[in-house]
């Protein structure tokens, strides 16, 4: 019986064509599964899902999402073996292999070797090779999946905002992309128009938390955001509409009349999106600021 289960495992592995093969380099790699696509060709994005672990099975990397790697295969001279392998694949692949951490980092990762890494030990790889895509098609794909995360967090963000501000009792004015503002001071001059200089004074905090930015030296000195770089401290000056600053920031000033005073409730959509800026700036912060339309230049 025993003989006939490695029979019936054989024949499996015919059918599916060869179950590993041998780089130049020595290394094994066994195949989880065979795909039937094309091998990573220079000019497209090969995007792979990638995990790899210690000897001990700490995990280094599970990417949730594929990777997008850049292959020359004409190209991977003393780039490592890593580099060796991930050209040998087609899409649709799943490979299993191991390689010497020491070499691993001198020549794919460019890295000093972490000192809980033995140079001798072996790091284990699992690799999916997802799908190979043209540089547009690419950028498409980012630009899809941003739009996707940003209406998905707008509806969260809106209802933060809104719990907040039905706590507090505030009363705001609301746009079409979830901008809030309240105006506290009305300015008496004209509005700005698309591509005029706008100079602006500000200060900034995330709702329920820590200031993180003030144009105000005063203020600065006094909450531990003076930067002596931004010497003369003064009103800064953009240009309006031409994404230089957040776009919260484009949308509110193009709504206000020069002189007036407003504090924004600003979307992490509108804002510093889904990127950590800085221990206070987390990821899909909301932001507040108080801000002044100084004045309209050319």
């Amino acid at each position: 019986m025993k003989k006939l289960g490695y029979i019936i495992l054989a024949l499996a592995l015919a059918a599916c064509g060869t179950s590993s093969f041998e780089t130049e380099g020595g290394t094994t790699v066994t195949y989880l599964q065979k795909g039937d696509g094309e091998r990573p060709v220079d000019s497209l994005v090969s995007m792979f899902r990638i995990k790899y672990t210690t000897e001990e099975g700490e995990v280094m990397m599970d990417a949730e999402e594929p990777m997008p790697l850049k292959i020359d295969p004409n190209n991977i001279e003393n780039q490592g073996e890593l580099l060796a392998i991930l050209t040998q694949l087609n899409t649709g692949d799943s490979v299993d292999f191991e390689l010497v951490a020491s070499e691993l980092f001198e020549k794919t990762f460019r890295a000093p070797l972490p000192d809980s890494i033995a140079p001798d030990s072996k790091i284990q790889f699992q690799i999916c090779y997802v799908d190979q895509l043209t540089e547009e098609g690419y950028f498409e794909m980012v630009a899809q999946k941003a739009e996707e995360a940003a209406a998905k967090q707008i509806i969260i963000d809106n209802e933060i905002i809104d719990n907040y501000l039905s706590e507090n009792n505030i009363e705001t004015e609301k746009t079409e992309s979830g901008l809030r503002y309240v105006i506290t001071q009305e300015g008496s001059g004209p509005k700005p128009t698309q591509g005029q200089r706008v100079n602006v004074n500000y200060t900034g905090w995330i709702l329920n938390g820590a200031y993180f930015d003030s144009n105000n030296k005063e203020f600065a000195l006094e909450n531990g955001l003076y930067d002596a770089r931004r010497e003369p401290y003064g009103p800064i000056s953009f240009p309006l509409g031409q994404r230089e600053v957040i776009d919260g920031w484009d949308e509110a000033f193009a709504l206000f009349n020069e002189g007036t005073k407003a504090r924004l409730y600003i979307p992490s959509t509108l804002g510093y999106g889904s990127r950590d800026r800085s221990a206070i700036l987390r990821a899909n912060s909301i932001l507040v600021f108080d801000v002044e339309l100084v004045e309209i230049g050319d």
